[in-house]
């Protein structure tokens, strides 16, 4: 079969290798579409968690774990899968034709036959995207700040919108993912290559307001979502927010490590809240939200690439502002 083989930074190589066997709990998926996510692109540039991201084989790694797929063959324990279902994510190898999948209670989970390969290869973002919107709570009447719109930044506009309301501040670099986010339902968006992002959500929360007996600047936002991972990006959005009981939850991973005063996370009694991942509940409430139609991932789209132009899909979207979401399709 083929596979898009990472042998290192900036070196994504297509080639023949052996199909993979299957063992008894197992089951061996017909990759359909698999997406290029923010944790491939650390090890594209920089190899940064590159031995955690792939299925190893002789030549080196099969990257790609947000995946979509038909399941071609079953182990002889298999119970919860037969030929013919399609499912999402629950593994690592997905930039390749064939991929072994090990079944346990929870992974992989089965795709709904109405909704696309092409949205199911967006379910783990989605799910991730859950997570984090999950952890930080916001309510009706709260403001929520998004720094950086990538998949999961606009994906968590996409999950407050069908789920709890409030207004959203979307920040970015770039002018396609920004207008995608007011596509989605941001309420402000925020270019930070035109005006200091701080100054400006400030501005569009009621303008500065001091923070007593402490010489820190304070806006007025309840909640800043950091899914950008740039390095000034966490002291930013504790600026952003308000004086007291504000909550700030880094999403992304960081390839330089960030600033953070944590004189102002004192003072101003912020929840610091790390979002990680995904549970088994966030990535089935992600399909349920999709296949009801309350989100449609469809947009997100930007690029597909065939698996013999691998090469060219990661340089792509690892180009900043140039892609959203680019896919692989075996």
């Amino acid at each position: 079969m083929k596979a898009a083989i990472y042998c290192g930074p900036h070196d994504i190589q297509v080639a023949d290798v052996p199909e993979p066997e299957i063992n008894a709990n197992e089951i061996l998926v017909r990759v359909k579409a698999c997406g290029i996510c923010g944790s491939d692109l650390h090890a594209y540039r920089i190899g940064l968690f590159e031995d955690s991201l792939g299925r190893p084989i002789e030549k080196g790694l099969i990257m790609g774990h947000e995946f979509s797929g038909e399941v071609v063959e079953t182990g002889r324990d298999v119970q919860r899968f037969q030929v013919g279902d399609h499912i999402s994510g629950g593994g690592l190898g997905g930039f390749a034709e064939y991929l072994p999948l090990e079944v346990n209670p929870d992974r992989p989970y089965r795709l709904p036959k109405s909704i696309s390969f092409e949205e199911g290869a967006m379910m783990e973002p989605l799910a991730t995207s859950i997570h984090a919107v999950g952890l930080a709570k916001p309510i009706e009447g709260e403001t929520v700040v998004i720094l950086g719109v990538g998949i999961i930044g606009l994906g968590c506009i996409q999950v407050i919108r069908a789920t709890a309301g409030g207004r959203i501040i979307a920040v970015d670099t770039s002018p396609k993912r920004l207008a995608m986010a007011r596509q989605l339902g941001a309420d402000e968006i925020v270019n930070l290559t035109e005006v200091d992002p701080v100054d400006a959500v400030i501005e569009l929360t009621g303008g500065e307001r001091p923070v007593e007996r402490f010489s820190a600047r304070g806006g007025n936002a309840d909640v800043v979502i950091d899914s950008a991972g740039a390095k000034a990006s966490p002291n930013q959005g504790l600026t952003m927010l308000k004086q007291q009981n504000g909550r700030l939850v880094p999403v992304a991973l960081f390839e330089d490590q960030p600033e953070l005063d944590f004189n102002q996370v004192v003072r101003k009694q912020v929840t610091l809240q790390g979002s990680w991942s995904w549970t088994p509940d966030d990535y089935r409430w992600g399909i349920e939200l999709v296949r009801t139609g309350k989100i449609d991932r469809r947009p997100l789209v930007s690029h597909a690439f065939p698996l013999d132009q691998a090469p060219e899909a990661f340089a792509t979207q690892a180009k900043p502002g140039a892609a959203i979401k680019t896919l692989i399709k075996p």
